[in-house]
């Protein structure tokens, strides 16, 4: 397994990477538009999603101190560009458990498994 600080920086690294691609169509990096909490300032956050029950989840690769997370979770909706579209989610919640990386494809669900990741964000998708 990755130390975390290896792992922190190997994911600021990507993130660099893929931040004009996320949310296309060309991509499997989700785009996460969220409000700054303090700032009320507009946010952009490249994230890892998938497909998950009624939304999407997305894994709290640092943990719920994170200020995408409080974002979200303080504004309780936001939106998140994947594949070409734009979706609008509310009622972001922490879900964990290992049985939620079946819901990620067999690549994802080994670097997620590498990186001791089982913490994850729901985002339940807005109708």
């Amino acid at each position: 397994m990755l130390s975390h600080g290896a792992f922190r920086r190997l994911l600021k690294t990507y993130n660099v990477l893929t931040r004009r691609v996320s949310g296309t169509r060309i991509s499997t990096v989700g785009l996460l538009t969220h409000v700054g909490r303090r700032s009320g300032r507009n946010y952009q956050t490249s994230v890892g999603v998938t497909g998950y029950g009624d939304g999407f989840l997305v894994p709290l690769t640092y943990g719920p101190g994170t200020d995408w997370y409080r974002n979200i979770s303080t504004a309780g909706s936001g939106t998140l560009a994947w594949k070409g579209r734009t979706f609008t989610f509310e009622k972001p919640e922490i879900v964990s458990g290992p049985q939620l990386l079946r819901a990620w494809p067999m690549r994802s669900r080994i670097l997620l498994q590498l990186a001791g990741i089982d913490d994850f964000v729901w985002l339940h998708r807005r109708p």
